[in-house]
């Protein structure tokens, strides 16, 4: 019997599995199960995207209201119709999206540490 190696992850960022931003695509807003600087998997999608198109993000909404206007151009990694689900890779941010995507992973892992204490 062969033992079978643990997959290596192949992402190059941490994701944030909280429900807790919200993406405008083509001016609909859209949660996200996880996000990281890289990339999202974005919940509740029905809409015509496929793997490989290209898109850009518009605006962000985190949990705490903070909105921005931004441009972030993404690929369709993956889409999954059945599921309402699609999975973008970030191609570039513009300056607003990079400051409220980090922002948002640090409160992540204050909130992380907070929960350990």
């Amino acid at each position: 019997m062969t033992k079978e190696k643990p997959k290596k992850e192949r992402r190059r960022h941490k994701r944030s599995r909280a429900q807790s931003i919200t993406l405008t695509i083509d001016g609909k807003d859209y949660p996200t199960g996880n996000l990281s600087i890289g990339g999202t998997l974005v919940e509740k999608y029905t809409g015509p995207l496929s793997a490989g198109a290209l898109l850009t993000i518009s605006g962000i909404k985190d949990t705490d209201g903070t909105k921005a206007e931004v441009e972030i151009r993404s690929r369709v990694i993956r889409a999954d119709p059945d599921a309402k689900q699609m999975a973008l890779t970030f191609l570039e941010l513009d300056e607003a999206a990079y400051e409220m995507l980090q922002n948002h992973m640090a409160k992540r892992i204050e909130g992380l540490a907070t929960k350990k204490s």
